[in-house]
């Protein structure tokens, strides 16, 4: 868990405070309602692996409490049972933001709000960049490196490195640029 939290302050640090690693940025991090529905989560999900029965109830009822004031103050719901990679980013959350209760891969973005998905979601791949407004519906799956356009309504599986957007949205595969040789070596004097 602590793994997780630190990579996900570390990310978001990045994207919210401009890469500024002082005590005063991860606090003002700390304060972003994004994040503090990112760290609910992880407290939640960190809740289902206590063993000892009577605090394991004890930190489940303080978890149900406090998601329920930062999920009404917010707009942001992460299910307990979803299982999401460290690295998670929710960059301006002007709420409505409803996750799925699947698997989600490592270092995904969220921008802005209204982004929600289906409760049958199968499964979220590995950093993508969700924009405002994307709709996910049905029992579909989202690969690797997916980007979607703003209020694009996803009703297919999107492959890896592939770009969604409209509504209902078309599904587009972004070229990986790679470098040339010649292009890697300096240039002669």
């Amino acid at each position: 868990m602590f793994d997780n939290i630190r990579e996900d302050l570390r990310r978001a640090r990045l994207a919210n405070q401009g890469g500024e690693e002082s005590i005063a940025a991860l606090i003002r991090e700390c304060f972003n309602p994004g994040t503090q529905a990112i760290l609910m989560h992880r407290f939640g999900a960190w809740t289902r692996t206590v063993r000892v029965p009577g605090l394991r109830h004890l930190l489940a009822a303080v978890h149900f409490f406090l998601d329920y004031i930062f999920g009404w103050r917010v707009g942001i719901y992460i299910p307990v049972r979803a299982r999401i990679g460290p690295g998670l980013v929710i960059h301006t959350w002007p709420g409505g933001i409803v996750f799925p209760a699947c698997e989600m891969g490592k270092h995904n973005t969220f921008i802005g709000g209204g982004i929600q998905f289906d409760y049958e979601t199968k499964s979220v791949g590995e950093e993508c960049w969700f924009a405002p407004g994307t709709k996910f519906v049905g029992k579909i799956t989202i690969g690797n490196r997916v980007r979607t356009a703003p209020n694009a309504v996803v009703q297919t599986d999107v492959p890896d490195d592939s770009l969604a957007f409209g509504n209902p949205a078309r599904i587009v595969p972004m070229r990986r640029w790679k470098k040339s040789p010649a292009a890697s070596t300096p240039p002669a004097p």
